[in-house]
């Protein structure tokens, strides 16, 4: 089964002890992920990649900045919310995205991981998972490890002048760039990474995946799906569950290789 994979970095190295982070393609098929539906696409490609006493545990998305930390996979069970963390080995923490940032996440210290989906609407579920580890774990922003995994980047995510100044004032006006008209472009990039050093994490312990799942092409053909290209042909007035039958859902996890 075809999907991407990589390190969290230390000090600008991998961390060969820690766990791998991993995200599907648009040619491993749709993620979706809902606690009352069954994807035998989704569970087809975890029995794939997963051992067999591994259990995948995912929240059903809300576009939040909600964050679970659990010691067991059925802790999770019909929870709704943005993001999971543990430190249980056996357990593949999961979210879905397509053109929101999977925010992967990995304390050296406490060997806690996990990952988190982080939309416009969740940006600064970064900061929520950071306060959660430094209460529980009291995890110290130089033991942290961050990757912000494959998302829209702003060669392709305009945004109206009201969502750009919620950002500079939010995020640093430095992820914001005006356009023309009522159109900015937007970098989730540049604004997590400004939530990540006012937390205090180190540039070195931080990964970014600068592909962008709106216009990135791998032999000529898109890598990821997404939300906006897939979906932009539709009838603007269309609803959102309809749509969300046009676009192809990614699953974003972190994984022991075992």
């Amino acid at each position: 089964m075809s999907f991407l994979k990589g390190n969290f970095f230390y000090n600008g190295k991998p961390l060969p002890s820690a766990p791998l982070w991993g995200m599907s393609v648009l040619s491993s098929g749709n993620m979706r992920f809902r606690w009352n539906e069954n994807n035998s696409v989704r569970d087809n490609f975890f029995s794939s990649i997963c051992a067999e006493k591994r259990k995948v545990a995912q929240p059903e998305l809300i576009h939040s900045k909600t964050v679970y930390e659990v010691s067991s996979a059925d802790e999770i069970f019909f929870k709704k919310g943005d993001g999971i963390l543990t430190s249980n080995k056996f357990i593949v923490p999961a979210v879905t995205v397509a053109d929101c940032m999977p925010i992967f996440v990995y304390d050296k210290n406490s060997n806690v991981f996990g990952v988190l989906h982080s939309g416009w609407k969740g940006t600064g579920i970064a900061a929520e998972a950071f306060y959660m580890l430094n209460k529980k774990y009291d995890s110290s922003p130089c033991d942290l490890c961050f990757v912000l995994g494959p998302h829209i980047n702003s060669c392709c995510y305009s945004v109206d002048k009201d969502r750009a100044e919620y950002f500079a004032e939010n995020f640093g006006s430095d992820c914001v760039s005006f356009i023309d008209g009522n159109k900015y472009s937007l970098s989730l990039a540049k604004a997590n990474l400004f939530l990540l050093k006012k937390i205090g994490i180190p540039d070195g312990n931080v990964f970014i995946n600068k592909e962008c799942t709106c216009c990135f092409k791998e032999n000529g053909t898109f890598k990821y799906g997404s939300f906006r290209r897939q979906t932009a042909l539709l009838p603007q007035n269309l609803p959102l569950e309809e749509k969300q039958k046009h676009f192809t859902v990614q699953a974003a996890f972190v994984f022991y290789s075992f």
